[in-house]
């Protein structure tokens, strides 16, 4: 089930993607080492330390993954909650959680323990992954990259060999986003070192997402008006083609002169 089935502008996708590098490489130069966005690396270590008998490492990656689950579920309790009041879109609800949260942890003191930072990363990345998945009629994430990639490969090759020359189209797209990606993580990656922003560098991923929910709310406000303009236009163009009928004067019968003789 999609939260958002409303295919994204290419930008608005490399915008994402530029806020899922810089997420990765945020907690991972701030906060531990940790990728908070792909939970891959995690399972991989709980697996690795629990058959190393080391139980309390392994359970250290525990929470992370369960913030990312419970993101994942929000997701999708506001996909199938979306006939609620305020719900009808629940894109909206999403990116200003995502920013809501980014800040919050942006103004953390340096007490906090790192986990708590993680978990929170890992929870709106968990929103935003499961909220867009489209990039005009192509699947993508914003977050990951390893099936962009698989995609992009597969699209690249199928195009100049002529297999699917379709496919033109889906591989410019993906190397977009994959360079948005890499991008945003080189970004965060100097904006998070310790003689640069630090744990307050969330603040321009927040802000980047502040934009695009900008781009979306616009974009979103004038469909619907030229929705409704189309819908005036449909009701309105039958009842003029009636008027207009009735209007015009009746054509005169063969033989018939112009003063009825």
């Amino acid at each position: 089930m999609r939260v958002r089935t409303r295919p994204e502008h290419p930008a608005t996708g490399a915008a994402l993607a530029v806020v899922g590098g810089f997420l990765d490489a945020y907690t991972f130069v701030a906060h531990g080492g940790v990728f908070a966005n792909a939970q891959t690396g995690n399972v991989v270590f709980v697996a690795i330390h629990a058959a190393q008998g080391q139980w309390a490492q392994a359970a250290g990656y525990l929470p992370i993954i369960g913030a990312f689950v419970l993101g994942l579920v929000a997701a999708e309790w506001l996909a199938a909650h979306r006939r609620l009041p305020g719900l009808h879109d629940p894109t909206r609800v999403v990116l200003l959680a995502e920013i809501a949260v980014l800040v919050a942890v942006a103004a953390l003191p340096a007490s906090v323990p790192t986990l708590v930072t993680t978990m929170a990363v890992g929870f709106v990345a968990a929103l935003q992954v499961t909220t867009f998945r489209l990039v005009r009629d192509t699947t993508y994430s914003t977050t990951m990259t390893t099936g962009n990639l698989r995609t992009l490969v597969t699209a690249a090759y199928e195009w100049p060999t002529g297999y699917d020359r379709t496919q033109r189209v889906v591989a410019l797209r993906l190397a977009v986003i994959v360079l948005a990606f890499a991008a945003g993580a080189g970004i965060g990656a100097v904006a998070s070192a310790p003689g640069a922003l630090g744990t307050r560098a969330a603040l321009l991923a927040a802000a980047l997402l502040a934009v695009v929910l900008a781009a979306i709310e616009t974009h979103t406000r004038r469909t619907a008006a030229t929705e409704a303009t189309g819908a005036v236009a449909r009701r309105s163009g039958p009842a003029t083609a009636a008027r207009t009928t009735a209007g015009a004067p009746r054509p005169v019968p063969a033989g018939v002169g112009a003063e009825g003789d």
